[in-house]
C-alpha cells in the first residue's frame, strides 16, 4: 500500500510540474535550470537521509535512506516546481516574495514529514527539538540551493523573458473589434458589384 501511494505521489508530483511551468510562464531554459536544481535538491536530501539515519534522528526503517522512488518528488515538485514558484515570487515581489518563498517551502517541506512520519508513511521522526529542526534547515537548504542553480545556469531571476500568456488579455482601455473593414480586389466573398 505505501508502495501505491509513493507511486501515486510520484507521477502527480510530474503533473504538478507541468502546471508550475504553465502557471510560471517559464522559459525552457529556466525550466531546464530549475530540474537540474530539483536533482540536487534531491541529492541534499539524499545525503541529509543518510546522516539522519546515522545520528538516529530519523529513519525509514532498516535502510538510512528512503526507498528511492520517494525521492522523485523532491525533484519535481519540491525541487523544480515549487522552484519555479519561488522564482516568479522573487521576480514579481522581490525580497518580500524571497522571504515568503523560503518561509512556505519550508514549512511545507516538515509537514511533508510530518505526514510520512504520522500517517502510513516510512518514517520515523522525533516530532520536536531537534531532528525537527535539522529536518527544517535542510528543507531551506534545498530551497536555496534550487534558486541558486537556476540563477546560476539561467541567470538572474528577471534575466530572461517570460513564455507568452496563456490567456490572451485586453488592457483597461481596449476593445476587442473584428477587422472587417479591409477588403481585397479578389475577394470572393465580397459583394461588391
Amino acid at each position: 500500500m505505501v508502495s501505491l501511494i509513493i507511486s501515486v505521489a510520484s507521477v502527480f508530483s510530474v503533473l504538478l510540474l507541468g502546471f508550475c511551468v504553465w502557471l510560471t510562464r517559464a522559459s525552457y531554459w529556466r525550466t531546464a535550470a530549475a530540474l537540474m536544481g530539483g536533482l540536487c535538491a534531491a541529492a541534499v536530501r539524499f545525503g541529509l537521509d543518510m546522516v539522519a539515519y546515522r545520528f538516529d534522528w530519523w529513519t525509514f526503517g532498516d535502510t538510512p535512506y528512503a526507498p528511492i522512488i520517494t525521492y522523485v518528488p523532491v525533484v519535481f515538485w519540491f525541487g523544480a516546481g515549487m522552484g519555479l514558484v519561488g522564482w516568479r515570487m522573487i521576480r514579481n515581489w522581490g525580497a518580500a516574495g524571497e522571504i515568503a518563498f523560503f518561509v512556505a517551502f519550508v514549512m511545507l517541506g516538515v509537514l511533508r514529514d510530518v505526514v510520512l512520519a504520522i500517517g502510513i508513511g516510512p518514517l520515523t521522526i522525533e516530532a520536536q527539538g531537534l531532528p525537527l529542526l535539522i529536518a527544517a534547515g535542510g528543507w531551506l537548504v534545498m530551497a536555496v540551493l534550487v534558486q541558486v542553480m537556476m540563477q546560476l545556469l539561467v541567470g538572474p531571476v528577471d534575466g530572461d523573458r517570460l513564455a507568452p500568456e496563456r490567456f490572451p488579455q485586453l488592457d483597461d482601455g481596449e476593445t476587442a473589434v473584428w477587422n472587417n473593414t479591409v477588403r481585397s480586389e479578389r475577394d470572393p466573398f465580397s459583394f461588391r458589384g
